[in-house]
């Protein structure tokens, strides 16, 4: 299976959001042939009414199957209660032949910072007991500290205890966005997978605007960074189902990974 990750799209009529790179970065997408594109969030920039319009049509541009799990900025000015009219239930469970995916909104209203609670948490353990092979968790803050993205603070308030879900199910992957810059590492036998910003002019550094896309197999786990602007692609992790070692091309940089 093929998951395209694209996350913090930041649709407005401001400065925020890039037409010109979202409309790209969607030819880019469509070329991928993915069989699911998870979005983790931040479609919009104030929640607001116009923004959910606009965000709505741009999504009719991308080809393959759709799922979202809402973002902080989705949730500003009432935007919690355009989001199930636009983009259905923020919290879900999808079977896909042999996984599982579960997808959570972790913020909550006028607020940058998030938490699940327990509520999701017991979703977690549904997605586990579907008794499919895999199970993936989707929602849009991030677990852990991610390097390159300033300074900490949004971190979701009940991380330690949604880890430790995450951690003793070993639960093979877990995606998420926010930070504007795409990253991965592995904790435990668990893969904790950001995205970087799709169409946001707010973006770090020279990470500029990426997606990643995911391929899974019945051994492997791999994850590709797609580069944008300058139309490339370069593997970031590889990990291997069966022991859960995992290859990390941020912490091994000298290692060709075929």
């Amino acid at each position: 299976m093929r998951i395209a990750h694209i996350s913090d799209i930041h649709c407005n009529y401001g400065s925020d959001f890039n037409s010109k790179v979202f409309d790209s970065a969607v030819k880019l997408l469509n070329k991928t042939d993915s069989d699911l594109v998870f979005i983790s969030g931040d479609l919009t920039t104030w929640g607001l009414l116009s923004e959910y319009k606009l965000a709505k049509e741009k999504l009719k541009k991308i080809n393959s199957k759709i799922v979202i799990v809402p973002g902080n900025h989705d949730e500003r000015n009432l935007g919690y209660k355009l989001f199930p009219e636009f983009f259905g239930d923020p919290s879900f469970i999808h079977t896909y032949k042999n996984l599982s995916f579960v997808g959570l909104p972790s913020s909550e209203p006028d607020k940058d910072d998030g938490r699940l609670g327990r509520r999701r948490h017991r979703l977690i353990e549904r997605g586990i007991k579907k008794g499919k092979n895999l199970t993936i968790v989707g929602f849009h803050h991030h677990l852990i500290p991610v390097p390159n993205s300033g300074r900490e603070k949004n971190i979701i308030e009940d991380a330690g205890e949604t880890l430790d879900i995450i951690l003793k199910n070993e639960i093979p992957l877990v995606l998420m966005g926010h930070r504007h810059v795409p990253y991965g590492v592995k904790i435990h036998k668990t893969l904790l997978v950001n995205a970087g910003t799709f169409s946001c002019n707010r973006t770090r550094a020279h990470f500029g605007h990426t997606f990643n896309i995911i391929d899974i197999d019945n051994k492997n786990i791999t994850v590709t960074v797609v580069d944008i602007t300058n139309n490339k692609q370069k593997k970031m992790i590889k990990f291997n189902l069966e022991n859960r070692h995992h290859k990390n091309r941020y912490y091994n940089p000298d290692l060709r990974m075929e």
